[in-house]
């Protein structure tokens, strides 16, 4: 069982379904569905994420998975290969306006390993505006829902949930990270940037009430989001540069994919 759930977490298989989940949990929000933008966005993040790993790994740098990635190194491309054919094959089903937005986060994502994510405390912004494109806005461009305040703060609280989880991730990189490699955890230090990201959560409540104040999030979505943000607050408060890779790569992901259960579950009880 351990080798299993070590190979979809090590293979981005998991690190996939999680952005599925954000996907489907914005369709939940904005009350509106698009298969296609769903099966897109997992089959490009399997594709992207191997790809960056891959990367980052043939370049010399040091991470826990470049034993592992070595020895399935077959497994690995085909994961790559399949993600990126299913990836292609959908993108010319969208609308133009879509296709502008997947070719703009397609370019970040394939730069990003090549010296993109260098660029100091340029790392968190890049994952969480690359997060909020993909499971939240490319629904909004593909459906035609007209960019509203509404929209405009389900976005921004997108954002800041990404955010937020993105920064437990940075303190594990801690012993990976080079030191000209400028992110929060190293600048500000680790209770520093709990403190940030606990902040960043924060301010999500904060347009999550406003929204329910304004009718536009109802009171069970409300209720899922209180859940969602007071767990990931204690995965937040408990991050620390000692915690296993599990820790990081299976349980914090795994808030994405609670986002999504705690909708369902809201919906199903009230």
């Amino acid at each position: 069982m351990k080798s299993f759930i070590r190979f979809i977490v090590f293979s981005n298989i998991w690190v996939a379904f999680c952005v599925l989940a954000l996907a489907l949990s914005s369709e939940l929000l904005i009350s509106a569905t698009n298969y296609q933008i769903s099966q897109f966005v997992f089959f490009a993040t399997l594709f992207t994420y191997n790809f960056q790993r891959i990367v980052r790994i043939k370049k010399g740098l040091n991470h826990i998975r470049k034993v592992w990635l070595a020895k399935q190194n077959i497994a690995i491309y085909l994961l790559m290969a399949c993600g990126g054919l299913v990836s292609v094959y959908l993108f010319f089903e969208f609308q133009l306006i879509t296709q502008l937005f997947i070719i703009t986060v397609g370019l970040i994502s394939i730069l990003y390993p090549f010296g993109l994510r260098e660029i100091p405390f340029s790392k968190i912004f890049i994952i969480s505006f690359v997060w909020t494109v993909s499971t939240m806005l490319l629904l909004v461009l593909e459906n035609n829902i007209p960019i509203s305040q509404n929209i405009v703060l389900h976005l921004l609280s997108r954002f800041l949930f990404v955010f937020a989880i993105t920064i437990p991730f940075d303190i594990r990189d801690l012993k990976y990270d080079a030191q000209n490699l400028q992110t929060l955890p190293l600048f500000f230090g680790i209770l520093k940037a709990r403190f940030i990201a606990l902040f960043a959560l924060f301010m999500c409540l904060v347009i999550s009430v406003f929204q329910h104040l304004e009718n536009t999030i109802i009171s069970s979505n409300l209720l899922a989001l209180i859940f969602l943000y007071f767990v990931t607050s204690i995965f937040i408060v408990k991050s620390d540069k000692k915690r296993g890779e599990m820790y990081f790569s299976f349980w914090v992901e795994s808030l994405s994919i609670l986002c999504y259960l705690f909708f369902v579950i809201s919906v199903l009880i009230f």
